[in-house]
């Protein structure tokens, strides 16, 4: 009895295991007889239904319309370009100022001769100035411009009797400022500067120690008397007035920023240098350097 027990028992341990296995099959079988049996129902499904989550496919882009977006409108001038109107000329370039002594000695010039009794293609006024005083950059027009230091005729003969024997300008005038260096330099000690440098300033002929005004006045009259002997025949025969200037941008002589006229063809005295540009009687106004024109015929 109890042998039969034991096997009964053993038994039932055998069979547990098989008995779950095909509880476990049944479903499945069953699942897949039914698959089989209505294969249209199964084309009807989603994808997704049967993939996992990570591999169901994208779902289609949504289209969005976005309304096109308004610019501002922008500013009249960058609106529409500029319409280029094709130049006929080119423009005319601007000329640098002028120097105010250079323009005090073409306003002389100019009320001295005034336009047509002179060729205008060839300069009416030629003028010696010291290199310091009379920039370069201000010549142009009707005015012939030598310079040098201490407006020297010794320096400048070959430019002033161009001017004169081959342009034939009639006035020739010597002008004279106290921004001349050359000129305070040579009423000074000048045996350290370099040998060239002195050649120049040997030929300047002032007064040691003297004041700057007497030494700038003084090598204007030198300048003038070497230039009235040097073109003696042009002005003995009316064609050349030699005249000499002094531009006062101090007021050291009377108003400032003047044209100050020392000369004329050597003749110096104040009240007939006065009467003679007043009456522009500048040609053939003097005889000799430093003669009165009492005894001279105009």
């Amino acid at each position: 009895m109890t042998s039969s027990l034991a096997a009964l028992a053993a038994a039932c341990c055998l069979l547990l295991p098989a008995l779950s296995l095909a509880q476990t099959q049944t479903p499945a079988i069953a699942h897949g007889a039914a698959e089989a049996a209505t294969p249209a129902a199964t084309a009807h499904e989603a994808p997704h239904e049967k993939l996992s989550p990570s591999m169901r496919p994208l779902s289609p882009p949504v289209r969005v319309n976005h309304p096109p977006r308004r610019l501002p409108q922008q500013a009249a001038p960058y609106a529409r370009p500029a319409v280029r109107h094709p130049q006929t000329h080119a423009p005319a370039r601007r000329q640098p100022a002028m120097a105010a002594p250079l323009r005090a000695a073409a306003a002389l010039g100019n009320r001295l001769l005034p336009r047509g009794q002179h060729g205008d293609k060839s300069p009416r006024l030629t003028v010696l100035a010291c290199a310091d005083g009379a920039p370069r950059h201000g010549a142009q027009g009707a005015l012939y411009l030598v310079q040098n230091p201490g407006n020297q005729l010794l320096l400048g003969e070959a430019g002033v009797s161009h001017a004169v024997r081959q342009l034939r300008t009639p006035l020739l005038l010597v002008l004279a400022s106290a921004d001349c260096k050359a000129v305070n330099t040579a009423r000074s000690d000048f045996s350290a500067l370099p040998l060239a440098e002195q050649r120049t300033l040997l030929s300047i002929n002032v007064d040691k120690g003297g004041t700057p005004l007497s030494a700038q006045l003084d090598n204007l009259d030198n300048q003038v008397e070497a230039a009235v002997l040097h073109y003696g025949g042009e002005v003995e025969a009316g064609r050349l007035s030699v005249i000499g200037a002094y531009y006062d941008a101090a007021g050291q002589l009377g108003k400032r920023g003047q044209l100050v006229v020392t000369s004329i063809n050597g003749e110096r005295d104040k009240a007939t240098i006065a009467r003679l540009l007043r009456q522009r009687a500048v040609f053939n106004a003097a005889t000799g350097i430093g003669t009165p024109l009492a005894s001279s015929t105009h």
